[in-house]
Formats: structure tokens, sequence, C-alpha cells
């Protein structure tokens, strides 16, 4: 591994060694090495990343959120996946190496990624599958093991620098510990155990104590900061990837991703701002990690719903026309109603053919209800609703809306009202999220942008509040879930350009101070 002082450089082109600068004297040389700086991330680095992203494109793609429980399960496995993601950032931006070893350790650590792509759909702390609970221990065991080796040989490379010894000793005992702890959670999920275990919460836990150590042992020790690092640029090309993906999700709303692409990298600093602040920067990117692909797949779910709500829409007109015309024309008696149904139901099923065979039968069911001349009205309106809830429900699951469902639901069939009411409350959840997610995301970047900025003129500082003001708004948005203000603004189409206005009002009032500088100028001249 190429940790150690310059030999035979020139058969190693690629290796990430120690360096010592001219004048150094050899007391001063075994003090403190000097580790290579990269200032853009290596393709091993960027290779890494892409099966981040898979990853969590996976999970999300059969991970739904249709209940609190799922959102709490996606934030916890999107917690577990970004600080696995992070440890090995933070070794990598510093001392990353091409190298057999290196090369092995990294292979371990796809395979820790594979690993959690595989046990990533099992992972549901309310329904826990206790063997993909324990998979997981292991994996997240095995990853911190790999991390501990790497950093012992790094260690064993600047075993002759006195000031590198004891950091570099602490991160590997750090990830040692961590390993050991992780492993260890693995007895703590049983399968005869009559309730479910709360082992899981630990490793958020250790995620995040792990790294804040691994910050507090690089603040102490210069000779293992990220100075001359590019953890900066590593956590903003995370970000373009996460927004990347975001346009792959809802490419019908892709100017909200690019006016987010705007509004970050525009707040972003390019200049250095200081170690510390550079960690605390790096790791505030977590909840805007979380926050970002929460608020893409909060997006691409109301596009999901937009268009589910047109169709019901379309339903529900055909369902009041015939009811009208059967209420108030003496002409037309129940066969005529139940004639006007079937059309109707037939036209809807044409578009979106039922999922299920069940349907066909209760639809059935329904219509020999309808047209049958010895029901009394209550009946039969009674059989509509029925009815128009069973096809609401099959567009429900035509559309990819699946309603969460408890074990004693499993095998049988729901009445067509609780379903619809399950739909209903998926509805408010997406859009709780959404705009709590939406929020939140503005208000992180605009505290990354207060961290990176230290030069703040009073007109910065009012613009600062101002972005904060609209992130608090967009999040108590999501406070009105209940009234009939936000049941209807729900099924508008204004949902989305809602938020694309916020964020354009937003990217105007950050920028016209520099159309306006242009203008006084000319003015002056």
């Amino acid at each position: 591994m190429s940790h150690s002082p310059h030999h035979n450089e020139e058969h190693h082109p690629q290796s990430h060694r120690l360096w010592v600068p001219g004048g150094i004297n050899d007391g001063a040389m075994h003090e403190t090495p000097q580790f290579q700086r990269h200032e853009e991330a290596t393709t091993i680095e960027l290779f890494y990343d892409l099966f981040f992203v898979a990853n969590l494109t996976t999970f999300t793609s059969l991970h739904k959120i249709n209940e609190p429980s799922a959102l709490r399960s996606y934030s916890g496995f999107f917690c577990l996946l970004w600080f696995t993601w992070c440890q090995v950032s933070l070794f990598d931006v510093r001392f990353v190496a091409d190298s057999i070893l290196e090369r092995i350790a990294k292979a371990c650590q796809f395979g820790v990624m594979i690993g959690l792509a595989v046990v990533g759909p099992k992972f549901n702390p309310a329904d826990q599958y206790y063997s993909a609970f324990q998979t997981l221990a292991i994996i997240l065991g095995f990853s911190r093991f790999v991390l501990s080796l790497q950093y012992l040989v790094v260690l064993f490379h600047v075993r002759n620098f006195k000031k590198s010894k004891t950091p570099m000793g602490l991160l590997s005992l750090l990830y040692l510990v961590a390993s050991i702890i992780y492993f260890c959670t693995f007895f703590g999920f049983k399968p005869d155990a009559s309730t479910k275990s709360y082992v899981y919460i630990s490793w958020y836990i250790i995620a995040v104590i792990e790294t804040a150590l691994n910050i507090v042992v690089t603040s102490c020790w210069k000779v293992v900061s990220f100075k001359g690092t590019h953890l900066v640029q590593r956590m903003t090309l995370l970000t373009l990837i996460i927004l990347g993906e975001g346009i792959i999700v809802i490419c019908k709303s892709i100017t909200s991703i690019y006016f987010l692409y705007m509004l970050y990298f525009d707040w972003y600093n390019h200049h250095h701002f200081g170690s510390v602040r550079s960690q605390i920067w790096a790791i505030l990117h977590f909840p805007l990690h979380l926050t970002l692909v929460l608020m893409v797949e909060g997006a691409s779910q109301f596009i999901v719903w937009r268009k589910l709500i047109e169709v019901m829409d379309r339903l529900e007109n055909f369902f009041v026309n015939a009811i009208v015309t059967w209420r108030d024309d003496p002409n037309t008696d129940f066969t005529d109603l139940q004639n006007s149904l079937n059309e109707t139901v037939t036209a809807i099923f044409d578009d979106f053919p039922p999922t299920y065979t069940q349907t066909w039968i209760d639809v059935d069911d329904y219509l020999v209800v309808v047209g049958d001349m010895s029901t009394t009205d209550e009946e039969t309106v009674t059989a509509v609703d029925n009815l128009f809830l069973t096809v609401q429900n099959s567009l429900f699951d035509t559309y990819g809306i699946k309603t969460p469902k408890s074990k004693e639901d499993a095998y049988s069939v729901s009445d067509p009202l609780t379903s619809s009411n399950k739909a209903e409350d998926v509805f408010k959840l997406v859009f709780v999220y959404f705009f709590l997610a939406s929020g939140l995301t503005l208000i992180l970047m605009n505290t990354l942008r207060f961290i990176s900025k230290r030069d703040r003129t009073k007109t910065d500082t009012l613009r600062m509040i101002f972005n904060f003001i609209v992130g608090v708004v967009l999040c108590l948005i999501a406070a009105t879930v209940n009234t009939n203000i936000s049941h209807n603004f729900m099924r508008s189409s204004a949902v989305l350009p809602t938020v694309t206005v916020t964020l354009a009002v937003l990217l105007l009032v950050n920028h016209i101070h520099r159309f306006w500088g242009k203008h006084t100028q000319k003015a002056q001249h």
C-alpha cells in the first residue's frame, strides 16, 4: 500500500503516497507525515457513489411510503445507508490509494452495498423479519471491520511518524469497537420473540456517534484533518447525483429540480471556509439528502395522484349523471340505471383493466342489486356507492397506490369504503411529508449557506432570514392537511406548481441584487 515515503515513484504513477516537502529535516519528518491530497474525487469513489444511488433507487422502488411506519422505516434505512457511505468517504478523501489491499477493501465495501440492497426491501421495524435484521447486523459490522483494517494499514505505513500513531490508532479502534457492537446486535433479534426488538435503534445511535468521534479525532490531530481534501466536493457530487436521480423519477417536474440545483450550487461556497466548518457542513448533508429524496418521492407520488384524480373525476361525473337521470326522469327505471352504470364501468375498465379478478365479481354483484326491481331505494343507493368505491379502488391498484394492510387483512377482502379511506390516508401522508421535506430542504440548504459564508453583509443576512421563513411556511402547509382548503388543494393541479413558484421566487430574491447592482453601476456612469 502506498502510504510510505517516496520510493520508485516512476513505477507507481497512480499510487497515493506520502510526500515530504523539501527543506524539512529528518526530525520534523518523523513527527508528521504529509499525505498527498486530491482536489477531485477519484474514479473509484465515483463508482462507489453509483452503488449508493442504485441501492437507494432499488429500495425506493420496492418500499412504498403509504403509512407513518413506512415513512419511519424508509428514513431509518436511509440513515444506515448514508452513514455507511459517509464512513467510507471520510476514509477515502484522506487516504484513498491504488493498491492491491485497497482494491480488496473496496471490493468488500461494494459487497456491503450489495448486501444492503438485498436486505433493504425487508427492512421494516414495525413488522420485523428477524433473519433480515440479523443479516443487516452482520453487514454493518463487517463494513466497520473493513474500515478498521484500512485505518490499521495506514497506521502501519506511518508507524515511523510520531504524531500520526495516536490518531490512526484511535480511528482504527473506533471502527473496531463499532464493528463489535454491530455484530453483538445480531443476538437481539430472535425468531421466537413475542414482541418486536428495538435493538435496531442502537444502529442509528452508533452511526451518529462514530461519525462524531471521527470528527473529534480529526479536529484534535491535524495530521488526519480534512484540510486540503475534497470532502466538500464529495458531498456536492452526491447531492448532484441525487438531484439527477430525481430528474429520472419526476421528469414532468424537472423545473423544480433545476431550481433546487441552482439554489444549492449558487449558495455553495467554492472557497475554503475552515476545517471544522466544512466538517459540520458535510455532516449536515445527511438530513439534506434525506429530505431531498423524500421531496422527490413525494413529487413523483403527486404526479401519479394527479393522473388518478383526473380519471376519478371522470368516473364520478358519469355516476352522478346516471343517478340524477334515474332520479329525475320518470321514464327511467332500475334496469336503465343498471345499463347506464354498466356502460360507465365497462368504459373505465377498457382503459384501466382491473388488477384482480375479484373486482369483476364484486362489480357484477353490485350491478345485479341495482337492477333488481324488488330492492328499496336505500339498498340501490348503497349498491351504487359500493360499486363506485370498488371501481375507484381498482383504479388505485392500477396506478400502483398500495394501501397498508395488517396481517389480519392480508388474506381477507376489505369492504370498499375501508379501502377507499386507507387510500385517502396515503394521499394525506404524501401531502404531509412532501411539504415537510420541501420546507426542510430549503431550511437545511440555507443553513449550509450560513455555515459556509463567513463574510455576510446585512443584505445577505436579510436574504437568509427570508429563505428560512419561506422554508417554515412550506412546513406549516403540511399542518393544514385535515382542513377543507387543503383537501381541495390536494386534489387540484396546483401542488407541484406551488413549490416550483416558491423556488423561483427564492431564486429571484437571492439574485436580484446582482441585476440591481449592474443597473445602478450603469446609471452612475
